[in-house]
């Protein structure tokens, strides 16, 4: 025990002084008696006076009592305690598809990624209150699953059960470099890395890190087995001019036996063949099929279980979504048509205004320039639809002139102007539009007369069935100089972008992100469908792919527009042959520091107080029945 103000123990000078006045107080008491003769013959000491005694009470008991409580409490005394140096525990998780393999090794065929999983939830369960963990998911966009201290442990316990497995590749590099950000100087640091280490890393790409690390491959004896795994790899479909579908697939042996495997093909629901193939050690071979035209989709199995089954199954969307027609209604179209030709993927037919040849619902995207725009058009058209210069004295874009001389202004450029260089850009006629209710303003005008400056030059938006940009400006040749610039095709490229149904890869490795811009949904594997606010991403980006098959694309009227599917069988993944060999690696060993031991306080002066309030309580207690 130790004092924080010792110089209070000073007031244990105050002892003797209550003894003094207690001694001082011891005074003969007066009696009344009725002689004294009874005294006369007692025999008296002559010698020195009566010693005096400081007598034992009760009062005086308490009042030391008191003053000792008082002292001490004043003297702060503490109980000091040594407490173990603080600890920080970051887990590098492989959360890539060969995770998912099933060792039988393992005693009842344990999934790779649940044995990782369990080792750090002991290790976490281990934490004190006062220790910090992180969990950093190792795949190629490695991020933070989660992190906390030690009372946290229930909700990193939660995330860690609800972690889904599926990615193609690792980056070890920004792992490392993502947990080397993590270290806290204050606390004792520790790396694991847990990972089936199917691998090859560069001993010399790896970044210094400046703690242990601890590498733990999963299985511990995976180099003393032979994993037979058989995977489906490129399997993929091209559209034949009569309609039907040549489907392709190459199934390739990972194992050092030979074996037959079963390849079962459905078109659609329907069995459609089923053969069996003889397939060498390390061996492959390719099977082509003809798709009758009415499959919608197609899928490849591998019959037989192995220790990988993602890789056993693979799936195709067979409608053409990557292609889009779009209808030109323009006197004067050349312009458009040169913008509309470059972007990959259209179709573009062309009318004139007075030939109305076409019906717009057969096209999935209806330009309408200039005079092409009919007056007579009272309500506008399902579907997609783009206006570029629309006509004055129009019903549905009402508007009272055209200014001249107008300059876009780049900073009132929504994210449809991402990319585009407006620098220079000028428009010599413009429609002054008034601003529709159900419109958003994506660029505004900069400079001209006071009553047209920042009028809008283009905006969008949807009403009823339709969704629409309308370009306010000119675009002939004397009325604009955009034609001649760069800034032309990638403004229709935006615009597209954002008109049209997305246009994704037909096939995606798993767990690779794409970008689906707009107000779509997205079905995945198991028939749940996330709505947009559930596939919240940065620039549209859609990561849930962690799960192998067909992935849905609906627009906001509930029909399917487009897909794309996610394949897990891949040369980095479905090859469970162990690579990694941390041993090799050249890392600088990390210097472990002792941190300065740690003490805990504890002070009882309250209590001490409150001893002192109690004794005195008594004391006046005891005083007052005097």
């Amino acid at each position: 025990m130790n004092f924080l103000v010792p110089i209070a123990a000073l007031g244990l000078l105050t002892l003797p002084i209550i003894l003094i006045l207690h001694l001082l107080r011891n005074r003969r008491e007066q009696l009344p008696i009725p002689s004294l003769r009874l005294w006369r013959d007692l025999q008296q000491k002559k010698q020195g006076a009566l010693p005096r005694s400081i007598p034992l009470s009760l009062m005086l008991m308490l009042q030391l009592l008191s003053a000792t409580a008082l002292t001490l409490a004043l003297a702060r005394p503490v109980f000091s305690f040594l407490l173990d140096q603080p600890r920080q525990a970051i887990f590098i998780l492989d959360t890539t598809t060969s995770m998912t393999a099933e060792d039988a090794a393992l005693g009842q065929a344990v999934r790779r990624f649940d044995a990782a999983r369990q080792a750090i939830r002991a290790q976490i369960q281990t934490l004190s209150d006062r220790d910090a963990f992180a969990i950093i998911g190792l795949n190629p966009y490695p991020e933070i699953l989660s992190s906390g201290m030690g009372t946290q442990k229930a909700e990193a316990l939660s995330t860690l059960d609800n972690l889904v497995p599926g990615a193609t590749g690792a980056d070890f590099h920004a792992a490392l470099t993502l947990a080397d950000g993590l270290l806290d100087p204050n606390r004792l640091n520790q790396i694991t890395v847990l990972t089936d280490g199917d691998y090859t890393i560069q001993p010399d790409s790896l970044p210094p890190v400046s703690a242990p690390i601890d590498w733990q491959i999963i299985p511990s004896n995976l180099p003393t087995l032979q994993p037979s795994n058989q995977a489906l790899l490129n399997v993929s479909s091209r559209p034949l001019p009569d309609g039907r579908h040549r489907l392709f697939a190459r199934v390739i042996n990972y194992s050092d036996i030979a074996v037959a495997r079963t390849v079962q093909v459905f078109a659609g629901e329907h069995l459609f063949d089923e053969t069996t193939v003889q397939l060498q050690p390390q061996g492959e071979t390719a099977w082509v099929w003809t798709l009758p035209e009415s499959a919608e989709t197609a899928r490849v199995e591998l019959v037989e279980a192995d220790v990988l089954p993602f890789d056993n199954r693979a799936e195709l969307l067979l409608r053409d979504t990557n292609r889009h027609r779009v209808l030109l209604v323009s006197d004067t179209p050349d312009n458009l048509a040169r913008a509309l030709e470059a972007q990959p993927g259209l179709e573009l037919t062309v009318e004139t205004p007075s030939a109305r040849a076409h019906d717009t619902a057969a096209f999935d995207l209806t330009v309408f320039e200039g005079q092409g725009l009919p007056l007579d058009l009272t309500a506008w058209p399902r579907g997609n639809l783009l206006v570029v210069n629309p006509p004055l004295g129009h019903p549905l874009l009402p508007a009272d002139n055209f200014s001249r001389n107008q300059r876009p202004d780049p900073a009132t450029g929504s994210a449809l102007l991402a990319g585009v260089d407006l620098s220079g850009v000028y428009f010599n006629r413009v429609l002054r539009v008034v601003l529709p209710k159900w419109a958003d303003v994506d660029l505004r005008a900069a400079s001209g007369s006071d009553e047209a400056a920042g009028q809008p030059l283009i905006f969008h938006g949807a009403t009823g069935g339709s969704r629409l940009m309308v370009w306010a400006f000119d675009l002939g040749a004397n009325a604009s100089n955009l034609t001649a610039r760069l800034a032309l095709p990638l403004l229709m490229a935006n615009t597209l972008q954002t008109l049209l149904s997305p246009a994704p890869q037909p096939v995606l490795p798993l767990g690779e992100p794409i970008v689906i811009n707009g107000n779509f949904s997205v079905e995945i594997p198991g028939g749940r469908r996330l709505s947009p606010l559930q596939m919240v991403g940065s620039g549209g980006r859609f990561a849930q792919t962690q799960l192998p098959g067909l992935y849905k694309i609906y627009n906001d009227q509930r029909e399917l527009v487009a897909g794309f599917a996610v394949h897990a069988g891949s040369a980095l993944e479905s090859n469970l042959t162990p690579q990694l060999q941390p041993e090799t690696f050249n890392l600088q060993p990390a210097t472990l520091k002792t941190l300065p031991p740690e003490i805990e306080y504890y002070e009882i002066w309250p209590w001490l107080a409150g001893l002192v309030a109690v004794v005195m309580i008594l004391e006046g207690q005891l005083a007052w029945r005097k």
